[in-house]
């Protein structure tokens, strides 16, 4: 009686690895069949072209984690300046100011000053209908450690105020992969923003990935999403 010989299935077990940890397991393999000739000799592209295309990428994430350092250190110089210029408009400009008008409203707007209870400097947000703009991600502040603010919208006012046929704006996201999502049915739903913001926390595990975002007005009436925004990607830092 011929024995039947059983199939095996390979698998390259590359599925739900961290970046580095997706790498070092490619260039396992390539290293295995470069060892190895004899068992695998006709693999295309040959193993040589497979370790050069992973040391790219390692060489890649290797840059991406010095940028992000460097982002980081940014950040903070620039928070540093920040808090640095409001107390020297509020503390030392704003009281000065206040004297010199002496209760002129002319002279303070003139100035560019806002007044308390008065002037705010800004005319009403009108928003018109969905067709006519989209949502956009204005920017991500990753500055504090393993968490995301996300700031949102308009693309046509710059405020964060929806259109009139819609009802909110909804979050959505994609934690590392190699190719950007070009749908929200492709990605995470996160949850509504609220007045133009969405902090967004993660786990350990989730460090130095790149979280892709895209936010969506939702229609009033239908509650299905309207036109969604362009794709935003940060690092978790």
């Amino acid at each position: 009686m011929k024995k039947l010989t059983k199939e095996l299935i390979l698998i390259s077990g590359l599925t739900g690895l961290t970046l580095d940890e997706f790498v070092k397991r490619v260039l396992e393999l390539a290293r295995a069949a470069k060892d190895n000739p004899l068992i695998a000799p006709d693999l295309d592209p040959v193993p040589a072209d497979i370790m050069t295309k992973a040391n790219v990428v390692s060489t890649l994430i290797g840059n991406r984690t010095t940028l992000a350092a460097s982002v980081k250190a940014i950040t903070v110089e620039i928070s540093a300046g920040k808090s640095e210029l409001l107390n020297l408009m509020n503390n030392s400009w704003a009281p000065q100011a206040q004297l010199a008008v002496n209760g002129n409203v002319k002279d303070a707007k003139t100035l560019a000053w806002l007044i308390k209870g008065l002037y705010t400097g800004e005319a009403p947000v009108v928003v018109g209908m969905a067709a006519d703009s989209h949502p956009v991600v204005n920017y991500v502040n990753n500055s504090n450690h393993l968490e995301h603010k996300v700031s949102i919208v308009n693309n046509i006012t710059g405020k964060f105020a929806v259109p009139k046929d819609a009802s909110r704006t909804e979050v959505y996201q994609q934690i590392g992969g190699l190719t950007p999502p070009d749908d929200i049915s492709k990605m995470n739903h996160l949850g509504p923003a609220k007045s133009g913001k969405y902090k967004n926390t993660f786990n350990i595990a989730d460090l130095n990935k790149i979280v892709y975002y895209m936010v969506v007005y939702i229609d009033k009436k239908t509650q299905k999403p309207l036109i969604q925004s362009p794709i935003f990607s940060a690092t978790i830092n």
